[in-house]
């Protein structure tokens, strides 16, 4: 009967920690950055622990023969930050984005440059280095 009840006790503990979204022993939390590119448009960064991950951001791209190109671009991989700054390039099928910049307290500021094109044999497209300021939303 004793074991029981401490089961039941340990079970109902379990349930409350689980409800109010602790995170396991020893895991860091998730924090989120959102904020903007200098061409204004949105860039979403994760970070936990010594590792940052770009979740998305939109930007705007000059092809050659004058054509332009806004991409929506997602899907890295996770970046380590080495004395509170990053540099990475990741590359796609069609694209290549260079993601480097500095983690402080309460934001993520740096720069991104993107060079794609429409498909792969299509013209080539890039964009300057675009700086970027994200601050911390939840944390």
């Amino acid at each position: 009967m004793r074991s029981r009840l401490v089961i039941g006790a340990l079970l109902v503990c379990a349930l409350v920690l689980a409800a109010e979204g602790a995170p396991f022993a020893g895991a860091a939390p998730k924090r989120l950055y959102k904020g903007k590119t200098v061409q204004k448009l949105p860039v979403r960064i994760t970070m936990r622990g010594n590792t940052l991950k770009l979740r998305h951001f939109t930007a705007r791209l000059r092809c050659k023969g004058g054509a332009r190109l806004v991409v929506n671009e997602s899907g890295f991989q996770r970046t380590r930050i080495h004395g509170g700054r990053f540099d990475d390039v990741q590359v796609g099928d069609t694209d290549e984005v260079f993601f480097r910049g500095k983690v402080g307290g309460k934001a993520v500021r740096g720069r991104i440059r993107v060079k794609d094109r429409l498909h792969k044999r299509g013209p080539r497209c890039a964009s300057k280095w675009l700086k970027f300021q994200a601050p911390l939303r939840n944390g």
